[in-house]
């Protein structure tokens, strides 16, 4: 029987393909190692009110037609070297893949919004946090494209 639930998040991993703009992100990978990952989740938005004046107990709802795929996040050592390919990654619309340590992913259409860089202290790493905007925009087809998911082990 699978295990139902994910034990450790250790392992996890995000990749990035090759841009909008042509460029080749998959270097990225190498030079930003997350120490923490918030992969993107599903928001169905606000209920609408649909409660009118022929309501005579409750107020009624319903549920929106189109959902939000939630952004991502991650915190991540790196290099001074890093900067060039992230000034090249930042807004340039990639295939951003998360892949769990049991084999299980999720790939998104998205872009890298932001590298933070964290404050230096002397005995730590430098780490940066990172915003990735899911798009939903398949720039090499120019289609609505929605995450996809594949099992694990």
């Amino acid at each position: 029987m699978k295990n139902l639930t994910l034990k450790d998040g250790l392992g996890t991993t995000i990749t990035f393909g090759t841009g909008e703009s042509g460029t080749d992100h998959s270097g990225i990978t190498l030079l930003l190692d997350p120490s923490s990952i918030t992969p993107p989740g599903y928001d169905g938005g606000d209920a609408i009110d649909t409660t009118t004046h022929s309501n005579t107990a409750y107020k009624t709802k319903y549920s929106r037609t189109l959902l939000e795929v939630s952004d991502g996040s991650f915190t991540a050592a790196y290099d001074p070297d890093v900067y060039d390919d992230v000034l090249d990654a930042v807004n340039d619309n990639v295939l951003i893949t998360f892949t769990f340590p049991d084999g299980a992913s999720i790939a998104m259409y998205g872009f890298l919004k932001s590298f933070i860089p964290n404050e230096l202290v002397e005995g730590e790493p430098a780490t940066a946090e990172c915003e990735l905007v899911a798009t939903n925009y398949n720039h090499s087809n120019g289609n609505e494209t929605a995450p996809a998911y594949v099992a694990g082990s």
